[in-house]
Formats: C-alpha cells, structure tokens, sequence
C-alpha cells in the first residue's frame, strides 16, 4: 500500500524517531512509503502535491496536535479522500487520546486492523478544530508552555503551576441561533472531542463524530471548587459539577471581552476577540478505536 509518512522532528521530547521508521516497516510490511519531514519552512501545498500525483493511498502523520491540525486542513480544504494515521510523537497528543490512541504500538495496531473512523472537523474562524479549543486557563497555559525552552509532560506541568497561581475569570458572550447568553468563566472550551492529552476528560457527553460540538464554561469560585474540578476531569464528571456549564450545538458566536488567549488544537492564536464556530460539511477519515 503506498503510503506518504510526514512528521515533525521536533514534536515531543526523547523519542528516537528512526525507532519509529523501523517500527513502522517492520509492522506494516504492506507499506510502500516515502518520508516528507516538516520545518520551519515547510509548506503543506508539498504534501497535497505529493498526494495529488502519486496515488498514495493512506497518509500516516507523526507529530502533535498542531502538526495533525495543518495537515488535515490542507487535506480537507483540498477536497482529497484518504485515510489518515496518526503516529503520536507530541507533548499530549490530545486528538490520538480522543480516538482511543495511547501509544504508537496502538495506533499502528488501529492502521494494521484498518479500523477507520469518520472525525468531523469543526470551522474555527476559518481555521479547523478537530479536537478542542479554549479561551482562559488553558490556552495561557500553552503561551507559557511555549516559552519554557523544554519538552515533555515536566515542562507542561511546571507551566500548569504558573498558570494556575495566575488563574482568574474572563466575561464573554456566547450566541447560538436564537439564544445568548453571559457567562463568566476561568476556561471557556469549544469541544469537538472529549478529553485533554493528559486524560483530562472536558466533555463527558461529547463525540468526535457525533455531527455536533459542546460548548463548556467552567467558573471556579474557591478551593473546594477546583478540588471537585480535578476529580471530576479525570473520572469523566465534570458535567455534573454545578459551577461548569455545557451547550451541544452546530454553530456559535463567541465574544471574548477580556482578551482571554485562546489556542486552536495546541496552537496559540492572535488575540481573538470573537471566534464563529461551524461544523464542517465534510469529515475526515482518520485510523483508531472509536
């Protein structure tokens, strides 16, 4: 099967990419495929070139969330069918988490298996989201993640400490159809998938193939609050808390009047003072164990 293999040698930290290339050889002995490596001045028009003329047909990505993002929309925008892999090398690797993708050795079982799963993708500004995205705590977090000069789940977490000494509520206005509401809240997340790369479950209820998306606001009012919140995150209850809201809809304006940061899949953006949220039209086709 021919297949096209790009990935980001600077995703994730300690991992032996050649490792990798002979994991995949060795395991998916069908495979016919070339490398393509992305960089600084990597431009994903190589990749629809490669696909649009040699008639590959499966594309594997190794990266994080923010590599499978710019491929994907490449991918999409282009109108090109393909079923796409997923080779976790990032931080957290949140879209592999929410296809059921815990490790490498998973997601080439889900590849050998041809277990193919059809994700929606969502329009964020123009930009898609295919796993989640938020205003407040969490997109901070990433501003100071990307200042630190590590890797790794320690620098992640030495981030979340400094981000959460910090913490503090935003005010935005969210519409949908014909309602609107204000709402105060430390993180406001747009939810196409379920959970965070560190198990963090954020939308209990939520599908990534479920022809909608979740809308949650999370206000933190004392000590027992975010005592509740950390449990709730990692048992998958969050939506039972009183001080977290969840909206499921197919399209919403979000007014962010605090200038709240605000990330797209791992990635932060320009200081975004309303995001218009659709689902797209089309899906993709991802490998993995929905």
């Amino acid at each position: 099967m021919k297949t096209l293999f790009v990935f980001n040698p600077a995703s994730g930290k300690g991992v032996d990419k050649e490792q990798v290339l002979e994991t995949l050889k060795s395991r998916l002995d069908d495979m016919e495929f070339k490398i393509m490596e992305t960089n600084e001045k990597f431009n994903s028009n190589r990749i629809l070139e490669a696909l649009k003329g040699n008639e590959y047909e499966r594309l594997l990505i190794g990266g994080g969330d923010g590599t499978i993002n710019m491929i994907s929309q490449a991918v999409l925008n282009a109108g090109i069918k393909i079923n796409i892999g997923i080779i976790p090398l990032g931080s957290a690797n949140g879209l592999a988490k929410c296809l059921g993708i815990e490790d490498i050795p998973m997601a080439i079982q889900a590849i050998e298996d041809n277990s193919v799963n059809k994700v929606d993708a969502l329009s964020v500004n123009g930009n898609i989201c295919l796993h989640l995205s938020d205003f407040g705590f969490n997109a901070g977090l990433i501003k100071k993640f990307e200042k630190e000069d590590e890797r790794g789940m320690i620098s992640y977490f030495k981030s979340s400490l400094k981000q959460f000494l910090e913490m503090k509520p935003y005010r935005f206005t969210l519409k949908m159809k014909k309602e609107e509401f204000s709402v105060q809240a430390h993180m406001l997340v747009i939810a196409n998938g379920d959970r965070y790369g560190t198990g963090a479950v954020i939308n209990p209820k939520g599908r990534i193939d479920d022809g909608k998306f979740e809308v949650i606001s999370i206000n933190i009012r004392g000590l027992d609050e975010i005592l509740s919140l950390s449990l709730a995150l990692f048992n998958g209850q969050i939506d039972k808390l009183d001080h977290v809201r969840i909206w499921s809809c197919t399209e919403a304006e979000i007014q962010n009047h605090d200038d709240a940061e605000f990330q797209i899949d791992g990635e932060l953006q320009k200081t975004t003072k309303i995001a218009t949220v659709n689902k797209e039209t089309d899906q993709l086709s991802f490998y993995g164990f929905l």
